[in-house]
């Protein structure tokens, strides 16, 4: 009997299949049996025929009897409904995990991305693991989870641990939200290439990536745009530890693997703001999953939709 994890992401689709019986050394949780990824749909028909899809095909070649989907946005902890979606506002309103239950005939467990992401990184630190933990993912925008005695926090209505909307420049740049100066605006994919733009003075199209290759290669304007979304991340970093004072916090996400280039700045900042003390107390480490967080911690949502 197996479960199915399906992370839904800006780019791509990622799915894969697990055993339901965490026990077993060989096919525990961390390791799929089976793999891969689409490209995303980009309207809510398209995406409701393509998770349905994907649900069918697993269901008949891998014998699924459950699934979890992680997917991007505010879930409302009651009506289990997408209320917004900054970054794909296709599906602002939808109600995911009743359509796809419908449609898919199994149990189906619908969360946020990143919350999906944090306990599949929590879930793979060794005994014993951390009270609380957050996760933090820098990639077209900031994810984030907060995991409190082995549970995500959701908070009262179910839009808990959005860090990444947390306010780091009074005058900052719009964020997708609705709001201005989130810190996903400064620390994100899209907050580099903008400092980036502004820096350099030019619209033309360019990827984070390609900044931190010229940031590489020695250009200023590439080193001061990610010096900047350092700064800010440091900022949140601080905001985070003085409301909640965690003992590990883990770092990932595309814009992470740029490494010191961001996170020096940001242990700068961090070091300015912060006490010493409760700085001393947080655990600052790079998440260890990767691209497969999202879908591990989609899989543990599974197999709690599995009766025992």
């Amino acid at each position: 009997m197996n479960v199915l994890g399906i992370d839904v992401g800006a780019g791509a689709v990622k799915f894969a299949v697990f055993s339901a019986d965490a026990r077993s050394p060989r096919r525990g949780r961390r390791e799929p049996l089976y793999s891969a990824e689409e490209k995303t749909a980009r309207s809510f028909p398209e995406m409701k025929a393509q998770i349905l899809g994907i649900i069918e095909r697993m269901k008949e070649s891998r014998g699924i009897r459950a699934v979890g989907i992680g997917v991007p946005g505010f879930i409302s902890r009651r009506e289990r409904r997408i209320e917004i979606s900054p970054n794909m506002r296709f599906l602002d309103g939808v109600a995911l995990e009743k359509e796809i239950a419908a449609g898919g005939g199994l149990p189906v467990f619908v969360e946020n991305d990143a919350n999906a992401a944090a306990l599949g990184e929590f879930q793979s630190l060794d005994a014993p693991r951390p009270s609380s933990f957050i996760l933090l993912t820098l990639g077209s925008g900031i994810g984030s989870g907060i995991v409190l005695e082995g549970r995500l926090w959701r908070g009262a209505c179910g839009f808990a641990g959005e860090l990444g909307h947390l306010l780091v420049q009074s005058q900052g740049r719009d964020c997708g939200c609705g709001r201005r100066g989130c810190a996903e605006t400064e620390s994100s994919e899209a907050g580099i290439v903008l400092s980036y733009q502004e820096l350099t003075g030019t619209a033309l199209p360019i990827s984070s990536r390609e900044v931190f290759a010229r940031l590489q290669a020695g250009d200023e304007a590439a080193r001061r745009a990610f010096e900047r979304a350092g700064r800010y991340l440091g900022v949140l970093l601080c905001q985070v530890m003085l409301a909640l004072d965690p003992e590990w916090i883990a770092i990932g996400g595309g814009v992470a693997a740029a490494g010191d280039a961001l996170l020096a700045p940001a242990r700068d900042e961090l070091a300015c703001r912060a006490m010493a003390r409760a700085l001393a107390c947080t655990r600052i480490e790079p998440a260890r999953l990767g691209n497969m967080a999202g879908v591990c911690g989609a899989a543990d949502l599974a197999r709690g939709r599995l009766r025992p």
